[in-house]
């Protein structure tokens, strides 16, 4: 009976079977959900390739650009503060009516300066004319009477009702108090800041990059597996038919046969719609346009990563763009506290003007004022001194921010090194697990074909090599993920890519 069977096995095994209208439309669906792109011609893009265009066209990058150079200007024109500041001034006045001069408001003072001028006189030539007897006083004292007696002066007119005003003024601070070499620096820090945030959002879009690019590429190895064990079930259904045909087997162990196959394909199309969700995130992450055809790469091969965590926790307190950036907020506190005492010193500054058309002004200036002054503050309703207690507070903050940070950085290290060599692990004792579960399905197959074996052995064994080789792929996949996010724990993200591109 047993060579019998083994026969009949050995020759229906060889004919062409008929394949299920089913499994040939579940074939074509397949076939060309691997071959669309490769009929756009499409390329392999490689990750390194892929984190260069997330870089030049992700438009969070474009942004955090334009920051910098506006940060640029900024910190230049801060310089301008040390300069001199430069400005023409020019107007045009017409007035309704004449300029009048008040006289009666100035006639006392107009009087006692005939006085003045009549003893003077007297003074120096009152012998000439006879007048030797009589003293500057009574001189002065006279003359201030008779001129009161008058009647009110005449308001002088000037004759002008419009004119054209222009002076061009300079003015250079020579003390502030240390303002302008702060506000000098704080226009650095706020650069320098710019730069690490552009720093860190670039680390952010290559850890999604990686984590994007390497689930597309942990689901194509996982479709493989998923379209092996279909392939392989739908052919042990045939051959189930064929042998229940020849009532070799009973008709029940076609059923379970049916219910392998149609498991297989439906966790196969489940993750023909994950790649395809996947495959839409990468796109995003790289925007890339729709109308341009890519694919990744087929695999990533194990390597096995010497990781030292002192090492790496050194490197992320030098490059943690969290760090480097507190370090920033630092300078600008102290700055800004530098800014609120200088508002406790006088400011001291030159200045000159040259006045242009001054012949056409009522009141005609001179042509040069050169001259320098000073300003103090001396109450302001203690609003400066608030703000400097204000701004020592603001230095207490950044200097306690650093040391949280710190910690978090610590923490954030070690729980991406502890998770990295978990899935190390995990990965290295998969491997004999799909070597045995790889053994077991050729076994359960040959036995199968020799009469030997059931149909359910072979079913069975199908499975735990597919869940086996799944999870040795997930595994590998986390590996990666986890040194990935190690690296940019550390602020080096692009360190896996050389590793991974290799």
């Amino acid at each position: 009976m047993d060579l019998h069977f083994c026969f009949q096995m050995d020759n229906w095994t060889k004919k062409p079977s008929k394949v299920p209208f089913k499994s040939l439309m579940m074939a074509l669906f397949i076939m060309t959900s691997f071959t669309s792109y490769l009929s756009a011609q499409e390329r392999e893009i490689s990750i390194a390739e892929a984190l260069e265009l997330s870089y030049n066209n992700n438009e969070q990058i474009k942004r955090y650009i334009e920051r910098v150079k506006q940060k640029t200007y900024e910190d230049k024109a801060a310089m301008g503060n040390f300069l001199p500041s430069v400005n023409l001034l020019g107007g045009y006045t017409y007035l309704s009516e004449n300029i009048e001069v008040n006289s009666s408001q100035m006639s006392s003072s107009l009087d006692e300066l005939g006085g003045k001028y009549s003893a003077a006189f007297v003074e120096a030539y009152g012998e000439q004319i006879g007048l030797s007897g009589v003293s500057a006083e009574s001189a002065f004292s006279t003359m201030v009477t008779v001129l009161g007696q008058f009647p009110d002066y005449t308001n002088m007119v000037i004759d002008n009702q419009e004119y054209v005003t222009a002076a061009l003024t300079a003015t250079q601070p020579l003390f502030t108090g240390g303002k302008i070499i702060a506000g000098k620096k704080y226009a650095k820090a706020e650069l320098q800041s710019a730069n690490i945030e552009l720093k860190q959002v670039k680390d952010e879009i290559a850890n999604e990059l990686i984590e994007r690019y390497l689930n597309v590429v942990l689901l194509q190895q996982v479709i493989k597996v998923r379209q092996q064990v279909y392939e392989g079930m739908v052919k042990h259904q045939e051959q189930a038919e064929r042998a229940i045909q020849l009532e070799i087997l009973p008709k029940h162990v076609l059923l379970r046969a049916q219910v392998a196959v149609a498991d297989a394909e439906k966790d196969l199309n489940n993750d023909l719609n994950k790649i395809q969700l996947a495959e839409m995130a990468l796109r995003t992450t790289m925007n890339l346009p729709d109308s341009i055809p890519f694919k990744v790469m087929d695999s990533i091969a194990y390597k096995d990563i010497y990781l030292d965590f002192d090492t790496l926790l050194n490197t992320a307190y030098t490059q943690q763009p969290v760090l480097e950036l507190i370090d920033q907020k630092e300078v600008m506190a102290k700055q800004a506290h530098a800014i609120e005492k200088s508002k406790f010193m006088p400011n001291i500054a030159a200045f000159g003007s040259y006045n242009m058309f001054r012949e056409d002004l009522p009141i005609v200036p001179p042509k040069f004022m050169v001259g320098v002054q000073a300003q103090i503050n001396i109450f302001n309703g203690f609003k400066d001194i608030n703000k400097l207690k204000a701004s020592k507070h603001l230095q207490k903050e950044v200097e306690n921010a650093k040391e949280y940070a710190t910690q978090q950085i610590n923490l954030l290290v070690k729980s991406n090194y502890t998770n990295a060599l978990n899935q190390k692990k995990q990965y290295n004792s998969h491997i004999t697990t799909v070597d045995l579960a790889k053994e077991n399905l050729r076994i359960n197959k040959r036995r199968f074909e020799e009469g030997l074996g059931k149909s359910i052995d072979v079913i069975d064994a199908s499975l735990l090599y597919e869940k086996s080789k799944v999870e040795q792929l997930v595994a590998l996949d986390g590996y990666y993920k986890a040194i990935a996010n190690l690296y940019t724990a550390i602020g080096e993200p692009e360190k896996i890519i050389q590793i991974i591109s290799k």
